[in-house]
C-alpha cells in the first residue's frame, strides 16, 4: 500500500502550519493499518514552504511506481498503472482529471508543485481520494482518517487532536454497511467523486468532474454485438497487458459465478500463468463449479476450507470485537464488519484477481433488478436510501430522503442508467473501494474490471444489454470456447430466460444453451450455511452487548442521534446483517483507531447446523 498525503496553505508564500507536518508524521501509524517498522516514508516541500507531499510504503524496494518528479512537479499513485511509462504523461498533464480517466489501469494520482497540489480520482474511484479543509490550510490524502487528523491539528494546534465525528453520516453505515454519500465518518471529510479533480491553485480549491460516457443503443444485428463483445474484449486484455511479465503465476480467486469465470478465461486467452482458488466446504456449489471451470482450463485449483474445531462441529472465528479491530483499521471505518475482511500481512508482490466489480460490465445494481418497470426501479433507489430506516432516528432518516433525492429526480428520464450510475458511485467507489484497501495494505490486487479504459467502455455500451448478460457471455466464449456451457451458480443466464431487445426471430427460435453441469459432473447443492447470519447465541449475545455499552456511553451525542433505542431494542435476529452494522459503529464510535493492536480475546465456536454437539473446551 501508498499512501499519499498533499497540503496547501490557504495564504500564497505562507508555509504550510508545522504542527500539521508532525501530525501527519505522528497520526500515520493510527492512518495506516500495518506493522510501524514495514513503511518506508518520503517527503517534498516547495521553497515557500506552503505546498508539500508526504508519501509512505509498506511495499518492497522496486515495486510499484515511487514518487516521480519532473518539470518542478513531484507526483504519487496509489493502485497501479496499466502501462507505467504513462506516469510521464500524468505528471505533465494541464488538466489532471481528464488525463487520470482516459489512462488504463486502477488508481489516483497526488501531485505537488510550487503554489499548486492536486489530486484525482479514476471512474471508479476504487483507489479513492479524500479532502478537508480549515482556515489556514488545504489537505488532501489517500486515507480519511490521516485528512481528517492532520486537519484537526491544523485547527487546534494540537499534534495528536481528538476524532470529531460526522455522526449524521452514520445512518449510511447502520442502514447498509457502507457509504451511499460522498461522505466519511470524519466531521469535515469529504470522499472526491469518480471522475474528479481536486486543484489548489495560490490557496484556493477548485473541484471538477469529467463527463462519464453515454451509452450507446443496443446493437441490432450480429455484427454490431460480434463488435462491441471485441471491443470489451480488447479493453480487458490491454487492462492485462503487463502481467505478461510477471515472474509468479496470478492468484485468481474462483467462484461458480459469472465474474470470476471472465476473468479466468482472460487469463487463458492473455497465456498468462495462473492458479486457482475457492473458499468453501467440498458440496459448496461455488467449490463444485469452479473445480469444473479450473479443470476445463487445465490450471491448479485449491480449495481452502473454513476452520473447524477438531471435532468437525464447529466453525472457529475471531471474537466479533476482533473482527471488527480489524476492518475499522483496515477500512477507516467505511465499511462494515459483516464483510470478511483480510487480516494485515506482510506484503505480497503476487498478483491477485477476483470477480468483485464485474457487475459493472452486467450493469450494475440492474444486474438483479428483476422489474424493470419505471415505479419498480424507483422503488428500488429510494430503497437503496431508505432500507433499514425503521431503526434510525427522525432526523438521520431526512438524511437518508435528501442524498435519495437528486437520484430520484433522475428516475423521471432514465431509471436504468441510475441503477448503473448509483451501482458505479457507491458500491463501487465507497463500498468496493473500502474493502480493496484492505487488499492493498498486504498484497498486489489487480482487478480489471475497474480498469479506467474498461470501465468506459462498458460504460459507453447500453446498460439493458449489459444486463441481458450476452455481452461477457460474448467475451467468455471468445475467450475460452470451452467455458461456453459450463454452468454457472445460481440462476442461469439471463439472456437464455429473458427475453432481450431488438432480438431477431431467428435468436428467439434458437433453443437456450444448456445450464446444468455437463452429464456425470456432481449436482451442487443448495445455497451453503452463512454463520453471520445463522450465528451462535454466544456470538449474538456479545454483539448486543457490544451495542448497549456504546449506547450507554454515548447516550445523547452518539448513537443515541442516530439510531431510534427502542427499535434497535426490538430488533429481531433474523435481521443479522443490521445487527452487524450496528455493532461496526459501536465499536469505531468507543473506541476506534485509538490502539493499531487487536484486543487480545478468544475466538468464537459458532456450531455448524445439523452437526452433533461438542464436549467443549475449558
Amino acid at each position: 500500500m501508498r499512501v499519499h498525503l498533499v497540503l496547501a496553505a490557504k495564504r500564497a508564500g505562507v508555509p504550510v502550519p508545522s504542527v500539521a507536518l508532525e501530525a501527519a508524521r505522528e497520526a500515520i501509524t493510527r492512518a495506516f493499518p500495518v506493522p510501524a517498522e514495514t513503511v518506508r516514508s518520503a517527503g517534498w516541500r516547495s521553497a515557500a514552504g506552503d505546498t508539500a507531499l508526504l508519501s509512505w510504503s509498506n511495499e518492497p524496494e522496486g515495486h510499484g511506481l515511487p514518487l516521480v518528479c519532473s518539470g518542478g512537479r513531484l507526483m504519487g499513485l496509489t493502485g497501479h498503472l496499466a502501462e507505467p511509462a504513462e506516469v510521464e504523461r500524468l505528471l505533465a498533464a494541464p488538466r489532471l482529471g481528464e488525463a487520470a480517466v482516459r489512462t488504463g489501469g486502477v488508481f489516483s494520482v497526488f501531485r505537488a508543485g510550487e503554489g499548486e497540489v492536486g489530486a484525482a480520482t479514476g471512474l471508479t474511484r476504487a483507489c479513492p481520494v479524500f479532502y478537508a479543509e480549515t482556515s489556514d490550510v488545504h489537505v488532501v490524502g489517500s486515507r480519511a482518517l490521516l485528512v481528517h487528523l492532520v486537519a484537526r491539528a491544523a485547527e487546534t494546534a494540537s499534534r495528536r487532536p481528538e476524532i470529531v465525528w460526522d455522526l449524521p453520516a452514520m445512518e449510511s453505515m447502520v442502514r447498509a454497511g457502507y457509504f451511499l454519500s460522498d461522505e466519511t465518518p470524519f466531521h469535515g471529510v469529504g470522499a472526491l467523486p469518480p471522475a474528479a479533480e481536486i486543484r489548489i491553485t495560490a490557496g484556493r480549491r477548485a473541484v471538477t468532474e469529467a463527463p462519464l460516457p453515454e451509452a450507446r443503443p443496443a446493437p441490432a444485428s450480429r455484427r454490431a454485438t460480434r463488435a462491441q463483445v471485441d471491443e470489451l474484449a480488447d479493453a480487458l486484455l490491454a487492462a492485462v497487458r503487463p502481467l505478461r511479465s510477471t515472474t509468479e503465476p496470478v492468484r485468481l480467486s474462483l467462484t461458480g459465478g459469472r465474474d470470476s469465470r471472465l476473468l479466468a478465461a482472460l487469463l487463458h486467452k492473455a497465456d498468462i500463468p495462473f492458479v486457482t482458488s475457492t473458499s468453501g466446504h467440498d458440496d459448496n456449489p461455488d467449490v463444485v463449479i469452479a473445480g469444473h471451470v479450473a479443470e476445463v482450463l487445465g490450471v491448479q485449483h485449491r480449495v481452502t476450507r473454513p476452520k473447524r474445531s477438531e471435532g468437525g462441529t464447529e466453525l472457529i472465528v475471531p471474537h466479533p470485537r476482533v473482527r471488527t479491530h480489524n476492518a475499522l483499521f483496515a477500512c477507516e471505518g467505511m465499511i462494515s464488519a459483516y464483510e470478511n475482511i483480510p487480516g494485515g500481512t506482510r506484503f505480497d508482490p503476487t498478483p491477485r484477481m477476483s470477480g468483485h466489480g464485474g457487475e459493472i460490465l452486467r450493469g450494475g445494481f440492474l444486474q438483479n433488478q428483476a422489474d424493470l418497470d419505471a415505479k419498480a426501479v424507483r422503488r428500488r433507489v429510494d430503497g437503496l436510501f431508505g432500507r433499514n430506516a425503521d431503526l434510525l432516528t427522525g432526523e438521520a432518516r431526512e438524511h437518508g430522503r435528501a442524498l435519495a433525492s437528486p437520484w430520484l429526480d433522475r428516475c423521471r428520464e432514465d431509471g436504468a442508467s441510475v441503477l448503473d450510475r448509483l451501482y458505479l458511485t457507491y458500491r463501487v467507489g465507497r463500498w468496493h473501494a473500502a474493502s480493496r484497501a484492505s487488499l492493498l495494505r498486504g498484497q498486489n490486487p489487480v482487478p480489471p474490471f475497474l480498469d479506467n479504459l474498461v470501465v468506459r467502455t462498458a460504460l459507453s455500451m447500453d446498460p439493458l444489454w449489459r444486463r441481458s448478460e450476452a455481452l461477457i457471455h460474448g467475451v467468455i466464449g471468445a475467450f475460452a470456447p470451452r467455458l461456453r456451457d459450463v454452468p454457472v451458480e445460481g440462476r442461469p443466464w439471463r439472456f437464455t430466460t429473458e427475453e432481450a431487445p431488438r432480438r431477431s426471430l431467428m435468436d428467439r427460435l434458437r433453443p437456450p444453451r444448456a445450464q446444468g453441469l455437463p452429464a456425470g459432473g456432481p449436482a451442487p447443492a443448495g445455497k451453503p450455511w452463512n454463520w453471520r447470519t445463522k450465528p451462535s447465541q454466544e456470538l449474538v449475545d456479545l454483539m448486543s452487548a457490544g451495542i448497549l455499552d456504546a449506547r450507554g456511553a454515548l447516550k445523547g451525542d452518539g448513537l443515541a442521534s442516530v439510531v431510534d433505542e427502542d427499535a434497535v431494542a426490538r430488533l429481531p435476529e433474523s435481521r443479522m446483517d443490521v445487527l452487524w452494522h450496528l455493532y461496526t459503529v459501536s465499536v469505531m464510535l468507543t473506541d476506534a483507531f485509538s490502539t493499531p493492536a487487536p484486543p487480545d480475546l478468544p475466538p468464537v465456536h459458532v456450531p455448524v447446523p445439523g452437526s452433533p454437539p461438542e464436549r467443549h473446551r475449558s
